[in-house]
């Protein structure tokens, strides 16, 4: 296959090596941002990117893609998928720039998602099948924009297809690029909801805010954030989650449960001992509070839930309680740049069944 990949940073050029080390697939890689330009010069000049895979027995690689380049046409016009792997914050900007070079037949996924694909189908008139991610298949990151180390990846990758009628011709193809992603969530709303970033990023980050600001960098939120009383909060918010989610004919699931689904190859393992295991492997970090664990996933996942939950008049206190906290921390109006379900839908009161009807197509 020959794929796109949008967005040039630590996911988009770890699910760029993962896909070439296949073999059998081209990749082109599409810059869209100004952030870390100089690794993109590098690249271009050298032609690709050194690669030192963790997860793959220590394997070093040089990946050439077919084309790297900051043109979009190109760019869109070589992939028969589109992978976007910018922040949720990027997805109206990306849609815009790529929407009159996409043609028909083409996959647009998203990792992660919130529900983006309505915000592409907004600007993209050509009839294509659009995918989401609840979190990504690998982790890592570009070390001292020398080379790029993949260091982490979960042995279960969940995706989500809209429409839901070619969800699984979709997660096929995807299976033949990941070995790792043969699983489907019900739609992008689930996907959504189950991203785990909405819960452990913004609880994380709230309830750590002074001990980020003072340690100036020493510190390791996954390891020191999540005492025993901040479990206890993010068990309240997925209480609130789960209700949300039968609303709208989802799956409930345990925020601890689905991370180990993700993370463990053993799934009789206990939920909190594989969560304090991912814990004590964890990077050190954020080294401050701005920061797209806020940034991001405060508007664009907290408020997105906020706005399900009284669209099927579910309690979502915990969720509003964290955003009005990290609104104050920051000084920014998260509530008015929050991704809502009225703005998706583009509808002022939009009702339970109008949500199913748009998120499976």
């Amino acid at each position: 296959m020959k794929v796109t990949v949008v967005g040039c940073g630590n996911a988009g050029l770890i699910h760029a090596a993962k896909i070439y080390e296949k073999g059998d697939n081209e990749v082109c890689l599409l810059k869209t941002s100004q952030t870390n330009s100089a690794y993109f010069d590098k690249m271009v000049k050298d032609g690709g990117y050194r690669v030192h895979d963790l997860t793959n027995r220590g394997k070093d690689f040089f990946v050439k893609p077919a084309l790297i380049t900051r043109d979009a046409a190109a760019a869109i016009d070589f992939g028969e998928i589109v992978l976007v792997m910018t922040t949720t914050l990027q997805h109206e900007d990306v849609a815009r720039l790529i929407a009159p070079h996409v043609r028909d037949g083409q996959i647009i996924a998203m990792c992660p998602g919130y529900m983006g694909s309505l915000i592409f189908k907004k600007y993209i008139k050509a009839d294509v099948l659009y995918s989401e991610w609840e979190t990504t298949a690998y982790n890592g990151r570009i070390v001292d924009n020398e080379y790029v180390k993949i260091t982490f990846y979960n042995p279960r990758n969940a995706i989500s297809v809209l429409p839901v009628s070619a969800s699984q011709m979709v997660l096929d193809k995807f299976a033949k690029l990941f070995d790792n992603t043969h699983y489907l969530r019900k739609n992008i709303l689930e996907s959504a909801i189950h991203n785990p970033n909405m819960i452990v990023h913004t609880i994380g980050m709230t309830f750590s805010a002074a001990r980020i600001e003072y340690s100036k960098g020493e510190y390791w939120m996954y390891r020191e954030g999540f005492t025993d009383s901040v479990v206890n909060v993010i068990n309240a918010f997925d209480k609130q989650k789960n209700e949300v989610l039968k609303a709208y004919g989802c799956e409930p699931l345990d925020y601890f449960e689905a991370a180990k689904w993700r993370n463990e190859e053993d799934l009789n393992v206990d939920a909190m001992t594989s969560f304090r295991s991912f814990a004590d492997s964890s990077n050190k970090g954020p080294m401050f509070l701005r920061h797209r664990y806020l940034l991001e996933d405060v508007p664009m996942g907290l408020g997105l839930f906020v706005s399900l939950g009284r669209v099927a008049g579910i309690e979502t206190s915990i969720a509003e309680s964290v955003m009005t906290l990290a609104a104050a921390l920051l000084g920014e109006d998260f509530k008015a740049q929050a991704r809502s379900v009225q703005y998706l839908l583009q509808r002022d009161n939009p009702s339970i069944e109008d949500v199913k009807h748009a998120v499976e197509g």
